[in-house]
């Protein structure tokens, strides 16, 4: 997203937080299937606060969130996702009340617009993942700070189990801190070191803005090593990727107000002990 892009702002409907009793970084919400929306795909299955996605398929979060000083966490499960999918967990910024795909936006301008995306984790579920942070709606050059189409990336290494925990930091700076298993991971910092310009733009887009969840399942670019099988367009269909135990702390932005975790109960459906097969 250009910078010149954040004016927009000033026409947009926000959401004033304290209108949800929100102060400092906010609430801590545990989205649920009323919370989300199914953007495509056909064999998704909601439970508690996760989602397990078999075949091609993607679901989004309602609500927006400034996430500076707070986090995102989630338990991925990439144990039977095939050779060559992209199974991940990302954010995107779009400029206005989030209603699934009809308002999608990504980096690459998907959809109808171009929006700041930060891939929390890409991953092929066999060998190799990536956190990946895009700020800018350009081209730019490769390598660079900006953190353009090209991104700021950090690879990252598959635990032998495939099941992971991670945690997103989104610091007051613009900066985010990536933990597997409660460990900041070895793969940091990003490279190249975002700039001072792109962490404005991250603060600026949250604060406008917010952050959506978004979680897709497909195949096509996954990230590459050497010793990454490149599996078939087949292979998706069969392929599944469990997301569990979704948390997030932050400030509604856009977008109604999803499930707080002081809220789920003994009682709420989870996907704890449910096969992916």
């Amino acid at each position: 997203m250009k910078i010149s892009q954040l004016c927009l702002s000033a026409l947009l409907p926000i959401v004033s937080a304290s209108a949800h009793g929100e102060e400092g970084t906010g609430n801590l919400y545990c989205p649920t299937q009323n919370d989300m929306n199914v953007d495509y795909g056909d064999q998704i299955l909601f439970g508690g606060n996760g989602w397990i996605i078999t075949g091609n398929g993607r679901v989004s979060s309602k609500t927006s969130w400034n996430l500076l000083g707070g986090y995102m966490e989630f338990t991925m499960d990439v144990s039977n996702t095939a050779d060559g999918v992209n199974t991940n967990f990302y954010t995107s910024s779009p400029d206005r009340e989030n209603l699934g795909s009809a308002t999608y936006c990504d980096d690459q301008g998907d959809g109808d617009q171009g929006c700041m995306e930060m891939d929390i984790i890409e991953a092929n579920g066999k060998c190799a993942m990536a956190t990946t942070v895009h700020t800018f709606q350009t081209d730019g050059q490769p390598n660079n700070g900006d953190c353009d189409r090209w991104g700021c990336t950090a690879a990252m290494s598959l635990p032998d189990s495939h099941v992971f925990q991670i945690k997103a930091m989104f610091n007051e700076d613009g900066s985010m801190d990536i933990y597997m298993d409660g460990q900041l991971h070895a793969g940091y910092p990003l490279y190249p070191v975002p700039s001072d310009a792109s962490n404005e733009v991250v603060v600026s887009t949250m604060s406008s803005f917010g952050a959506v969840i978004e979680s897709s399942q497909w195949f096509g670019w996954a990230p590459e090593e050497d010793n990454c099988p490149s599996g078939s367009s087949d292979g998706v269909n069969s392929s599944v990727v469990k997301i569990s135990d979704v948390k997030v702390q932050g400030i509604i932005v856009q977008g109604p107000v999803p499930n707080l975790c002081s809220e789920m109960s003994a009682s709420t459906p989870s996907l704890r002990g449910v096969s992916q097969k």
